[in-house]
């Protein structure tokens, strides 16, 4: 009989797939066979790899590692963190072997669970990860946690019908406001988060920006299923617009680049299958939790000035000064090629007479 890989131990998570499989179906209530999971792997292969076997190893490390945990243990935990919206203090007093566990071994298996349960840099898990952390007090529950932290980013946000300072028009966000556009016009940095908190996070150092992009999309889809909004409903809808609006896939150069990205980096594809943001939808006070981020990300696009002749070429956001730059580059090229030409006929002359 085979043995059922959700008993083996935390402390030696191997990377198959089978146990792959196994444990997405246990913790998101599926149930694809090998083969349908074949066709599904590339969805949840990044979620395995980078939150839950990291996650794993982390907590299972250091002063304070959790017992010798199964797959079935903590997974446990997370189904409860599901269906039932306690305290953390109570879901602390309910977990397996709780008589047996000091209450830094308890916290941390509580904290373990809820980072593989939801894409945020939980404290008190262990492990060196990049991003803001946050914590889960003992007399909240871990949707209030959530809630809140993402309420605080929504109060930083503008009003919700902000006007330009010389004009009376809402904030639009063109097409030419995608990834790519930041990416080979801007020049800025595109690093791909696990951590929903640090999407569309704007980092300028040393005059190099770079953007944070979530890309545990698929995993968002799955809480979209449960029976408990755990991360808030219109947030995840939300977050999926800003994709639809950074990577709009009826761009044929962001979908060539973006192919391109996900064999490299083996990023989730549902990040790039986002429906089509029509346009009364691209509106600034359309956002709620984002939009002070989106107003940073496009402040410091619209500030950027090409300084590479291919950043030029490709920056056609205003065509008068676009027009103008390529003119007075032809007007000097044929200046120095007439040039070139007459120095060399008369060069001739002298040779030949």
């Amino acid at each position: 009989m085979t043995a059922n890989p959700l008993k083996s131990s935390l402390r030696t998570i191997t990377t198959t797939n089978d146990l792959e499989r196994v444990v997405v179906n246990a913790l998101w209530g599926t149930s694809w066979s090998p083969r349908e999971y074949a066709n599904q792997q590339a969805a949840y292969s990044t979620y395995y790899s980078s939150i839950y076997q990291f996650l794993c190893r982390a907590a299972c490390s250091g002063d304070w590692r959790i017992p010798d945990y199964t797959h079935e243990d903590v997974i446990s935990i997370i189904d409860s963190l599901k269906s039932t919206n306690h305290k953390k203090k109570d879901v602390l007093k309910l977990i397996p072997h709780a008589v047996n566990l000091s209450p830094s071994q308890s916290e941390r298996a509580v904290n373990l669970a809820a980072g593989l349960l939801v894409p945020l840099n939980f404290d008190g898990i262990g492990g060196a990860r990049p991003g803001k952390r946050i914590s889960w007090e003992s007399e909240k529950t871990l949707k209030e946690t959530i809630e809140e932290e993402f309420q605080v980013l929504s109060n930083q946000a503008l009003p919700a019908n902000p006007v330009c300072a010389t004009c009376t028009s809402t904030i639009k966000f063109p097409r030419k406001f995608g990834l790519w556009d930041l990416k080979f016009i801007a020049g800025f940095n595109i690093v791909w988060t696990n951590s929903l908190l640090d999407h569309l996070l704007v980092v300028d150092e040393e005059n190099k920006i770079t953007v944070y992009i979530f890309q545990q999309v698929s995993i968002l889809e799955l809480h979209q299923t449960l029976t408990l909004d755990v991360i808030p409903a219109d947030l995840i809808s939300e977050t999926f617009e800003t994709l639809a609006l950074l990577l709009p896939r009826t761009d044929e150069k962001t979908t060539a680049w973006y192919d391109k990205l996900q064999k490299k980096h083996d990023l989730d594809p549902g990040t790039f299958r986002r429906s089509y943001l029509k346009l009364e939808d691209r509106e600034l006070h359309h956002f709620k939790y984002w939009r002070s981020r989106l107003v940073k990300l496009k402040k410091a696009f619209d500030e950027h000035e090409p300084n590479k002749p291919t950043q030029w070429w490709r920056d056609d956001r205003k065509p008068v000064q676009w027009w103008t730059f390529w003119v007075a580059i032809l007007v000097l090229v044929l200046t120095i090629l007439f040039g070139l030409i007459q120095s060399v006929t008369g060069l001739l002359q002298v040779i030949l007479s």
